[in-house]
């Protein structure tokens, strides 16, 4: 770009004909002179992240809270999210150490594969933690699997090791029976719109009884609205792989496997279990603080059409002038065009390579923010569920075809 920037502008430059690039010596000068840029290297993120945190679907998600939470008077006491994460006994990163330069063989003992284990866990914007659910993948639960684990936790099994329906549902019978809400003492619970937790109307009648609303998140947009997102799983995750390094280097010649997991977790879990970590989350995704105006233009990645499609109007400052005379000029004096003096033009780096617009995605399976213990959600859930039941039945006992020239007889 800074040599198409050169060349388009008629500016003098020592850039190699041949390459069509400037070099590296000119990108470090470039960077000395101009000490606010740096080279940075930018995270990944999906393109259905970027189209899904939208304007629109954040301002939904915040007029469907906001009645839910006058409800209880904005007590930080009565609002959770929950959400799921997978651990596995090989460390997800590595931390450094100290060796010889010039030593290209730096290796550190690790476990060949690690089946993963779900962990289902739920904090308050007050700080209190509800004690989590540890699922393992094998068909039976073993008691010894949860030794060491937090306190209060409950274990389960699953041959995947994901979460499911069921176990969700044995998840929340949980949560009622720690929290104890009530219809006259109610509880707003926050989650994210996976078919555990979204699709299980029993589920949600369950919550109806005890007087849980549950509103769910706009999909694709954890990493800015869910509270355990953006403060709690970053220290959890380092801690737990410290964990696993500090047991490895105690116990040389052996790996990490199942029945140590619960142990290990718990280390992490206490360590990321602080008060401040669930306020600052609730506080930074603007739920409590009830702050719907947490987010700006720039966290909105994706451009809506209107505003992609139409150019900017250029400014006063971007077209130099070519007169010193400020004053109106009248229909007599103006030039012919024959001899109007050219206006001067200055190509830019938007010229050549222009900024990538990315459009909110208009998909109508997407889904949406919603209260999911409403009557409309569970009635659309219920109609769903019996159409596909329906189809299945038929499936299944499909009404014979009557041959042609056979006819039943009457």
């Amino acid at each position: 770009m800074a040599f198409q920037l050169a060349l388009r502008n008629n500016v003098a430059h020592p850039f190699s004909s041949d390459n069509k690039a400037a070099g590296w010596k000119w990108l470090r000068l470039f960077l000395q002179r101009n000490p606010t840029l740096s080279a940075r290297k930018p995270q990944a993120m999906s393109l259905a992240r970027v189209q899904g945190l939208n304007e629109e679907s954040v301002n939904l998600f915040f007029s469907i809270l906001k009645p839910e939470l006058e409800k209880i008077k904005f007590n930080p006491l009565k609002v959770f999210n929950v959400d799921e994460t997978g651990i596995t006994v090989v460390q997800h990163k590595v931390r450094k150490i100290v060796a010889m330069k010039g030593k290209k063989s730096v290796h550190k003992l690790s476990a060949e594969r690690g089946a993963l284990v779900t962990v289902v866990m739920c904090m308050s914007a007050s700080g209190s933690f509800v004690p989590p659910l540890m699922i393992f993948p094998r068909k039976l639960m073993k008691n010894e699997l949860m030794d060491g684990a937090p306190p209060g936790a409950i274990g389960a099994a699953n041959e995947s090791g994901w979460i499911t329906s069921d176990l969700f549902e044995k998840w929340f019978q949980h949560f009622i029976s720690i929290v104890k809400p009530s219809k006259e003492d109610p509880i707003v619970l926050i989650l994210d719109g996976h078919y555990s937790h979204s699709c299980n109307l029993n589920l949600l009648n369950l919550a109806c009884d005890n007087g849980v609303p549950i509103v769910c998140l706009p999909p694709h947009s954890t990493s800015k609205l869910q509270p355990l997102d953006v403060s709690f799983m970053f220290p959890f995750k380092t801690y737990y792989a410290q964990a696993i390094e500090n047991w490895l280097s105690n116990y040389p010649n052996r790996v990490v496997c199942n029945l140590q997991i619960a142990q290990l977790f718990n280390e992490a879990y206490a360590k990321a279990e602080v008060v401040k970590t669930a306020v600052n989350g609730f506080k930074k995704t603007g739920i409590l603080p009830y702050n719907p105006n947490v987010f700006g233009p720039e966290d909105f990645l994706a451009t809506p059409p209107a505003e992609a499609s139409s150019a900017p109007e250029p400014s006063a400052k971007s077209q130099p002038s070519t007169s010193t005379d400020i004053r109106p000029a009248s229909p007599s004096n103006q030039p012919s065009c024959s001899t109007q003096i050219p206006q001067l033009t200055t190509v830019s780096p938007r010229d050549i390579v222009g900024v990538p617009v990315i459009h909110p995605s208009t998909s109508k399976r997407r889904g949406n923010a919603a209260l999911l213990t409403s009557s409309p959600y569970k009635k659309k859930l219920q109609d769903s569920k019996e159409k596909i039941d329906l189809k299945v039945r038929k499936q299944l006992n499909p009404i014979p075809k009557t041959l042609p020239g056979k006819e039943k007889n009457s």
